[in-house]
């Protein structure tokens, strides 16, 4: 038995360094010349968060000419439309789009984001979301980046939260997530993505036939169409500039944070076969060393060899992290990294198991 776990924990290490080894493969190279840009934001009842970004993009440094807000109000009940409207006034490269009714092929957001490719004007589309805060330079940074080969970028996106502590600790966990993105990115692999800070060209999403196959599910206008878009895109890269940083505002309540977990969750059962192999194979991993834990109580194996294999699996998560974290120079966020080694597992377990077999509740 106690080989059997060594030799899971060997092909672990060998899981995650290959990540690490995609992280230092990125692309280094900077485009110089200004490129024409489409930001697109779906927004529902999102008149809490809404001005903000909107004074952000307006005042972004970059040439007005060069890039166009979209946002589409997304069947909404408050004033998202009403502020907008307000803004084009001191925003005229501002647009509005407005949703109705429900798409009966197109559910939820992908209907929203389709509404708005099919009004840009430029090839370069840039997406955030409502609750979202970039920086002013976040349009100059993914210009950068978007060099001539590149078709899909991505950037990080933290959370923002009163408590400090808690928020590290969130934020550590989304980097890992995040540190995933960028190191299957080096290899040119689309393992997931969010929609907070991802830039694709619109003739790829035209080349898939847009949110065709995937549309009837609730979730899955990033990650799943970055799977699906993978075997078209000639490269992708991620941006690791402090400007390319696009903080989000955290849940209000414990239960929005984990209707939103399993809403990420449940979006295994649709995964391509590699990336479901994958998080299976991490799932099936996380259930050993727990077992392996039980097994030390129980005396079935020593301290020693716990210790051992634990430092397999911490070492090389330990070895990504930092080297993530360096890059986009939040280094202080690992001094959570102790607690969520702890609490990881547990929380991995159950959401796979809740977003695999339960029920969530979104924005209908």
């Amino acid at each position: 038995m106690i080989t059997f776990f060594f030799i899971l924990s060997f092909i672990y290490f060998c899981f995650v360094l290959f990540f690490i080894l995609g992280i230092f493969r990125l692309s280094k190279k900077n485009n110089n010349e200004i490129q024409d840009i489409s930001v697109i934001i779906a927004a529902r009842n999102e008149e809490k968060y809404l001005p903000e970004l909107l004074k952000i993009l307006r005042n972004q440094n970059y040439p007005t000419k060069n890039y166009e807000v979209i946002v589409v109000d997304d069947r909404s009940e408050d004033s998202t439309s009403q502020i907008v409207k307000d803004f084009q006034k001191s925003f005229p490269n501002l647009k509005l789009v407005k949703i109705d009714k429900e798409s009966a092929e197109l559910f939820g957001k992908k209907n929203a984001v389709n509404s708005a490719i099919i009004q840009a004007e430029f090839e370069i589309l840039a997406f955030t979301d409502a609750d979202c805060l970039p920086s002013q330079n976040w349009l100059k940074s993914i210009n950068s980046y978007f060099t001539d080969e590149v078709d899909f970028l991505a950037g990080f996106s933290p959370l923002t939260q009163k408590n400090k502590f808690i928020s590290m600790l969130k934020n550590l966990e989304r980097a890992s997530i995040f540190a995933i993105t960028a190191g299957g990115f080096g290899w040119n692999w689309g393992v997931t993505c969010t929609g907070r800070n991802m830039i694709y060209r619109k003739s790829i999403f035209e080349k898939v036939n847009g949110f065709a196959g995937i549309g009837h599910l609730k979730s899955g206008d990033d990650d799943l169409l970055l799977q699906k878009m993978s075997k078209y895109i000639r490269k992708m890269n991620f941006m690791f500039s402090q400007d390319s940083i696009v903080k989000s505002f955290d849940k209000d309540y414990p239960t929005e944070h984990i209707d939103l977990e399993t809403r990420r969750a449940s979006k295994w059962k649709y995964y391509p076969i590699p990336i479901k192999i994958l998080t299976s194979f991490f799932f099936f991993y996380y259930l050993v060393v727990a077992l392996s834990f039980v097994m030390v109580i129980l005396g079935d194996i020593s301290i020693l060899q716990f210790v051992e294999l634990s430092l397999i699996k911490i070492v090389p998560e330990f070895l990504l992290l930092i080297t993530f974290l360096t890059k986009i120079k939040q280094i202080k966020i690992i001094q959570t990294f102790p607690l969520a080694e702890i609490l990881y597992i547990p929380y991995f377990i159950y959401f796979a198991l809740k977003g695999t077999l339960g029920t969530y509740k979104w924005k209908e």
